[in-house]
């Protein structure tokens, strides 16, 4: 700060003890209270947008998961207002709720910082480090349009620390890594038929839309007459958990069967419960419900909460 900025050896040491502080609403309200950033209108500016955001932050009820943290800083130069980072469970150390963990500004010639977007990257306090990070930037598209300011705000996510964390979740976990699904569908509606079968591919769609909009995830081929087959095998290739099933007669009939995959030899279901074409998403949602109950570990290495009895993911 020093030899690179040219401050003055007290002015950096100033600098020092304000990056040490860590905390939420006391340390701004201790902060407003501080006549020197009072009388600066730079500090006094920022001081009160972090007030406005906490307020928003209350109203939302997420404000006991913020950290004010006066250590952060970001690498480039453009930003205008609120910075911030996204650390989770697992990339925080063990020490970060410490306030003897922030980096400290010293006048005396010290390693420089990291020259890339994300300072903290090698901080051993962080774990791996954040996972996003972004904030203001007001005037930046400004430079390039030519035109009056334009608010902005925005976040950027590193990839391969969010790939880090998921592979040491999976190594944590009792999942076998061969046994995590490569897709979400959750149902694969089907139809089969003997001679003279065409397809029903409408019906199909139909079922779909059906499903869609109750909100299960579902999918169906795009043959117009498939082989029952090579349905299942789309279906287990992709390791959806349920097929729903079309035929010419249960459609006549006002029904169709659902089929748990999977299922062993033997097994009273094994080849689907006929259900009334009615009742079908009602019967899917208990059947998703069930299913996810059992196989709490696929629900985790999907990494979303499923719509399951109304309930939107």
């Amino acid at each position: 700060m020093t030899e690179d900025k040219g401050l003055d050896p007290a002015v950096a040491d100033k600098i020092g003890e304000y990056v040490q502080h860590k905390g939420s609403r006391e340390l701004l309200t201790k902060l407003q209270a501080d006549a020197t950033l009072s009388a600066n209108e730079s500090a006094k500016k920022g001081l009160d947008d972090m007030a406005l955001l906490f307020d928003y932050l209350e109203a939302f009820a997420v404000l006991p998961k913020v950290s004010f943290d006066m250590s952060l800083a970001r690498g480039l130069d453009y930003y205008t207002g609120v910075i911030y980072e996204v650390v989770t469970e697992g990339s925080a150390a063990p020490s970060s709720t410490s306030n003897s963990s922030a980096p400290k500004a010293k006048s005396s010639k010290g390693p420089k910082p990291n020259a890339d977007d994300d300072d903290r990257s090698n901080d051993p306090t962080v774990g791996v480090g954040s996972v996003a990070a972004g904030g203001r930037y007001d005037e930046l598209v400004g430079m390039f349009s030519g035109k009056q300011q334009i608010p902005c705000v925005g976040i950027s996510f590193g990839v391969d620390r969010i790939f880090s964390l998921v592979k040491a979740r999976q190594a944590a976990s009792s999942t076998p890594l061969a046994s995590i699904r490569n897709t979400e569908v959750d149902v694969y509606v089907m139809a089969f038929g003997g001679k003279g079968f065409t397809g029903l591919l409408p019906e199909r769609m139909k079922l779909a839309r059906t499903l869609w909009d109750a909100g299960v995830k579902a999918e169906f081929s795009w043959k117009v007459k498939p082989k029952l087959p090579a349905q299942f095998k789309a279906a287990e290739t992709g390791g959806v958990p349920f097929a729903v099933i079309l035929g010419e007669e249960e459609c006549k009939a006002g029904t169709c069967k659902i089929k748990e995959m999977g299922l062993p030899e033997g097994h009273a279901e094994k080849d689907g419960v006929t259900v009334e074409m009615a009742r079908v998403v009602e019967e899917v949602r208990e059947r998703l419900r069930r299913w996810y109950e059992a196989n709490p570990g696929d629900a985790l290495a999907l990494g979303a909460e499923r719509m399951v009895l109304g309930e939107r993911s």
